[in-house]
Protein backbone atom coordinates (compact mmCIF):
# COMPACT_ATOMS: atom_id res chain seq x y z
CA UNK A 1 0.00 0.00 0.00
CA UNK A 2 1.22 3.49 -0.59
CA UNK A 3 1.09 6.62 1.57
CA UNK A 4 -1.39 8.08 0.12
CA UNK A 5 -3.46 5.58 -2.51
CA UNK A 6 -3.49 1.99 -2.39
CA UNK A 7 -1.33 0.32 -4.63
CA UNK A 8 -1.41 1.67 -8.31
CA UNK A 9 -0.04 0.07 -11.29
CA UNK A 10 -0.72 2.29 -13.85
CA UNK A 11 -2.39 5.85 -14.32
CA UNK A 12 -5.50 4.53 -15.64
CA UNK A 13 -5.83 2.66 -11.76
CA UNK A 14 -4.27 6.30 -10.15
CA UNK A 15 -7.02 7.83 -12.75
CA UNK A 16 -9.90 6.43 -11.00
CA UNK A 17 -8.13 6.05 -7.42
CA UNK A 18 -8.27 9.71 -7.80
CA UNK A 19 -12.10 10.06 -9.06
CA UNK A 20 -13.01 7.62 -5.88
CA UNK A 21 -11.31 10.55 -3.35
CA UNK A 22 -13.02 13.45 -6.04
CA UNK A 23 -16.19 11.88 -4.92
CA UNK A 24 -16.02 11.17 -1.82
CA UNK A 25 -15.32 15.28 -1.52
CA UNK A 26 -17.81 15.80 -3.06
CA UNK A 27 -20.35 14.07 -1.13
CA UNK A 28 -18.94 15.34 2.19
CA UNK A 29 -19.08 18.61 0.89
CA UNK A 30 -22.74 18.44 -0.53
CA UNK A 31 -23.65 16.08 3.11
CA UNK A 32 -22.39 18.60 5.52
CA UNK A 33 -19.60 20.81 4.49
CA UNK A 34 -22.04 23.24 2.56
CA UNK A 35 -24.99 22.98 4.45
CA UNK A 36 -23.28 23.76 7.91
CA UNK A 37 -21.96 26.66 5.97
CA UNK A 38 -25.49 27.82 4.68
CA UNK A 39 -26.77 28.27 8.39
CA UNK A 40 -23.71 29.60 9.85
CA UNK A 41 -23.22 32.23 7.35
CA UNK A 42 -24.63 35.97 8.39
CA UNK A 43 -23.97 37.81 5.14
CA UNK A 44 -26.93 37.34 2.98
CA UNK A 45 -24.59 37.35 -0.18
CA UNK A 46 -22.11 34.60 1.60
CA UNK A 47 -25.27 32.45 2.24
CA UNK A 48 -26.77 32.68 -1.40
CA UNK A 49 -23.40 31.62 -2.90
CA UNK A 50 -22.98 28.60 -0.39
CA UNK A 51 -26.30 27.28 -1.60
CA UNK A 52 -25.52 28.38 -5.18
CA UNK A 53 -22.38 26.10 -4.59
CA UNK A 54 -24.41 23.55 -2.71
CA UNK A 55 -26.83 23.17 -6.49
CA UNK A 56 -23.75 22.98 -8.33
CA UNK A 57 -21.65 20.46 -6.57
CA UNK A 58 -24.86 18.24 -6.00
CA UNK A 59 -23.98 18.23 -10.17
CA UNK A 60 -20.32 17.69 -9.67
CA UNK A 61 -21.23 14.19 -7.80
CA UNK A 62 -24.01 13.43 -10.76
CA UNK A 63 -20.85 13.63 -12.76
CA UNK A 64 -18.30 11.94 -10.53
CA UNK A 65 -20.44 8.77 -10.88
CA UNK A 66 -21.08 8.91 -14.76
CA UNK A 67 -17.85 9.07 -15.23
CA UNK A 68 -17.01 6.64 -12.72
CA UNK A 69 -19.27 3.96 -14.19
CA UNK A 70 -18.28 4.68 -17.24
CA UNK A 71 -14.48 4.23 -16.49
CA UNK A 72 -14.69 1.49 -13.94
CA UNK A 73 -17.94 -0.29 -14.23
CA UNK A 74 -19.22 0.65 -10.37
CA UNK A 75 -19.44 3.64 -8.46
CA UNK A 76 -17.13 3.76 -5.25
CA UNK A 77 -15.89 6.64 -3.45
CA UNK A 78 -12.60 6.51 -1.24
CA UNK A 79 -12.70 8.57 1.77
CA UNK A 80 -11.13 11.67 1.32
CA UNK A 81 -9.56 12.42 4.33
CA UNK A 82 -8.38 16.21 3.44
CA UNK A 83 -11.96 16.92 2.87
CA UNK A 84 -12.88 15.83 6.12
CA UNK A 85 -10.29 17.75 8.06
CA UNK A 86 -10.50 21.03 6.26
CA UNK A 87 -14.76 20.66 7.63
CA UNK A 88 -13.50 19.64 10.77
CA UNK A 89 -11.36 21.99 11.36
CA UNK A 90 -14.05 24.56 9.64
CA UNK A 91 -16.11 23.64 11.99
CA UNK A 92 -13.80 23.93 15.18
CA UNK A 93 -13.14 27.54 14.48
CA UNK A 94 -16.54 28.55 13.62
CA UNK A 95 -17.40 27.20 16.95
CA UNK A 96 -14.83 29.69 18.77
CA UNK A 97 -15.75 32.55 17.05
CA UNK A 98 -18.28 34.66 18.87
CA UNK A 99 -18.59 37.39 16.27
CA UNK A 100 -21.23 37.04 13.16
CA UNK A 101 -18.13 39.13 10.81
CA UNK A 102 -15.26 36.83 12.30
CA UNK A 103 -17.43 33.67 11.56
CA UNK A 104 -18.65 34.92 8.22
CA UNK A 105 -14.46 35.99 7.68
CA UNK A 106 -13.70 32.07 8.67
CA UNK A 107 -16.34 30.74 6.44
CA UNK A 108 -15.16 32.13 3.51
CA UNK A 109 -11.93 31.08 4.39
CA UNK A 110 -13.05 27.37 4.97
CA UNK A 111 -14.62 27.89 0.95
CA UNK A 112 -11.74 28.87 -0.33
CA UNK A 113 -9.50 26.44 1.36
CA UNK A 114 -11.95 23.52 0.27
CA UNK A 115 -12.43 25.61 -3.39
CA UNK A 116 -8.55 25.09 -3.68
CA UNK A 117 -8.00 21.58 -2.74
CA UNK A 118 -11.19 20.96 -5.60
CA UNK A 119 -8.90 22.77 -8.21
CA UNK A 120 -6.17 21.12 -7.95
CA UNK A 121 -7.96 17.55 -7.62
CA UNK A 122 -9.96 18.33 -10.93
CA UNK A 123 -7.21 19.96 -13.11
CA UNK A 124 -5.00 16.84 -12.40
CA UNK A 125 -8.23 14.59 -12.97
CA UNK A 126 -8.81 17.08 -15.93
CA UNK A 127 -5.36 16.43 -17.28
CA UNK A 128 -4.65 12.46 -16.70
CA UNK A 129 -8.27 11.99 -18.53
CA UNK A 130 -6.69 13.58 -21.69
CA UNK A 131 -3.89 11.48 -21.31
CA UNK A 132 -5.79 8.48 -21.05
CA UNK A 133 -7.71 9.52 -24.07
CA UNK A 134 -11.18 9.90 -22.20
CA UNK A 135 -11.95 13.32 -24.17
CA UNK A 136 -15.66 13.07 -22.83
CA UNK A 137 -14.78 12.77 -18.71
CA UNK A 138 -12.26 15.64 -19.36
CA UNK A 139 -15.20 17.90 -21.04
CA UNK A 140 -16.50 16.88 -18.02
CA UNK A 141 -14.13 17.63 -15.39
CA UNK A 142 -13.27 21.18 -17.00
CA UNK A 143 -16.59 22.25 -16.20
CA UNK A 144 -16.32 21.04 -13.08
CA UNK A 145 -13.41 22.70 -12.54
CA UNK A 146 -14.38 25.55 -14.12
CA UNK A 147 -17.36 25.97 -11.83
CA UNK A 148 -14.82 25.17 -9.17
CA UNK A 149 -12.31 28.82 -10.12
CA UNK A 150 -15.57 30.49 -10.04
CA UNK A 151 -16.83 29.50 -6.97
CA UNK A 152 -13.37 30.32 -5.56
CA UNK A 153 -13.27 33.95 -7.45
CA UNK A 154 -16.84 34.99 -5.59
CA UNK A 155 -15.60 33.80 -2.28
CA UNK A 156 -12.46 35.82 -2.92
CA UNK A 157 -14.97 38.84 -4.42
CA UNK A 158 -17.33 38.30 -0.90
CA UNK A 159 -13.91 38.53 1.27
CA UNK A 160 -13.38 41.91 -0.07
CA UNK A 161 -16.13 43.24 1.37
CA UNK A 162 -16.87 41.24 4.32
CA UNK A 163 -13.13 41.06 5.74
CA UNK A 164 -13.52 45.02 6.41
CA UNK A 165 -16.41 44.39 8.35
CA UNK A 166 -14.39 42.37 10.35
CA UNK A 167 -13.28 43.76 13.94
CA UNK A 168 -9.04 44.09 13.84
CA UNK A 169 -8.37 44.62 17.12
Amino acid sequence: MGIFTPDVNNLRELYINMLQHALSSEKQIVDKGLPAMIEKATNPELARAFRDHLTESKQHVIRLERILDATNGEVNESKCKVTAQLISSAESEIADAANESIRDVILIAAGNQVEHHEIAIYGTLRTWAEVLGNQQDAQLLDKTLAEEEKADQLLTKLSQQINVAAPVA
